[in-house]
């Protein structure tokens, strides 16, 4: 199996996606550094550019209002779009998580209407699966939703909701069957974010930009916006997971992330007359970090060839995701590291470096081992689903 597209293949779309970007992405979002780029931030005006320019959801097929592509050319772009720092978050929730997951879930209808709006950039998803008693432990959620009639009644509090100030929709799981075991009895949802009942507070991060806490209080749910089978939530939701850890916007973060630190020492003397790139340690950790990251994106391209088979394991999507978290992280440290006490001002200071994006990594990498299941997460899930180790 190739694990990497034809350099010809690669770098023409890649091209097009970055010159797109240069062209399309808004100027008041720069500066607006999360997670070390703009890549978690959301932009509806740049969403909409995305969606006519029919970038978004390649891999669908064309009677949903994809490109009929395959999920390498997915990988390709979304690299790109991580490397120029386009403001994804909502994007990767209503392609990587939900979109996805229709497709494997959703009826004709809901296929047809979802993911057209998707595609369209139209219709923004967020997430709405941890709450305050449930985060890794996802059996442990109690959002309830009653049946009651031709609707569910949905009454519950999410927590770390990225996107939700600015989503159309959340893509729900609730508690349908409050006797069954905690794994089972749960149920998931398209929710309409305008909903009466919906209030939606907002809260910054260390690492920048903002997430979410949403209440739901007797919020009334169509029961023709239930997404698969009734009950049966859980199952479907592990697998909404893993498409989520698919990581090769931040794999292309991390490119950016890394050539813009070896441009630094490539262009910077300190007080002798010498470049930075001229100490030995330090071209020995830059060339460790780029030998780590040709490592990440072989694990993102797997991940993708892997799906166009029809195949790829829960392990598969945790290895990447845990790589390239950690990945992020040793190219902040690095960074701090090799540029010193100006690698912390802010941008906008006047001795910030290079914007301050360094700085900003370094606030942010943290949250890379946290969000979308921690690193002890992914760890048991290579273990024991991937290598067979016992509990």
């Amino acid at each position: 199996m190739r694990l990497l597209p034809s350099a010809n293949e690669e770098h023409a779309l890649r091209e097009k996606v970055l010159k797109f970007c240069r062209d399309n992405i808004p100027e008041t979002v720069v500066g607006l550094e999360r997670q070390g780029t703009m890549s978690d931030g959301d932009s509806r005006a740049f969403y909409r550019r995305l969606g006519e320019a029919g970038w978004i959801g390649r891999h669908w097929p064309k009677q949903y209002g994809g490109q009929g592509g395959t999920h390498l050319d997915t990988a390709i772009v979304d690299e790109a779009l991580g490397y120029a720092r386009a403001p994804l978050s909502g994007y990767l929730l209503s392609v990587k998580v939900f979109g996805n997951s229709l497709l494997l879930f959703g009826t004709e209808a809901q296929k047809n209407f979802y993911l057209k709006e998707i595609t369209a950039g139209r219709a923004i998803f967020c997430q709405g699966f941890s709450e305050p008693t449930a985060g890794s432990d996802f059996g442990a959620l109690r959002t309830s939703a009653r049946r009651d009639g031709d609707s569910f009644v949905v009454n519950g509090h999410k927590i770390w909701t990225s996107s939700a100030e600015v989503a159309d929709y959340m893509y729900l799981a609730a508690r349908t069957d409050p006797d069954a075991p905690k794994h089972r009895g749960i149920s998931l949802f398209v929710l309409d974010m305008k909903s009466p009942g919906v209030t939606v507070n907002s809260f910054g991060t260390v690492g920048g930009g903002v997430l979410n806490e949403v209440f739901l209080d007797n919020v009334r749910v169509p029961a023709e916006s239930l997404i698969g089978e009734l009950n049966r939530g859980f199952h479907q939701s592990m697998r909404s997971l893993d498409l989520e850890r698919s990581c090769m916007d931040r794999v292309g973060a991390a490119a950016f992330a890394l050539d813009s630190l070896n441009s630094y020492v490539h262009e910077t003397r300190p007080t002798n007359g010498d470049r930075l790139a001229d100490v030995v340690a330090v071209q020995e950790k830059i060339a460790e970090l780029y030998a780590r990251l040709h490592l990440a994106r072989c694990f993102g391209f797997q991940i993708a060839r892997r799906l166009d088979a029809g195949s790829g394991a829960s392990s598969e999507f945790s290895f990447g995701k845990l790589y390239v978290g950690l990945l992020t992280q040793a190219i902040a440290d690095a960074a701090t590291d090799i540029i010193g006490p100006r690698a912390q001002y802010e941008f906008g200071a006047e001795l910030a470096v290079q914007e301050g994006r360094q700085a900003a990594l370094y606030r942010a990498s943290a949250a890379l081992t946290l969000a979308g299941g921690s690193s002890e997460i992914q760890r048991t899930v290579i273990a024991v689903r991937g290598m067979g180790l016992p509990r």
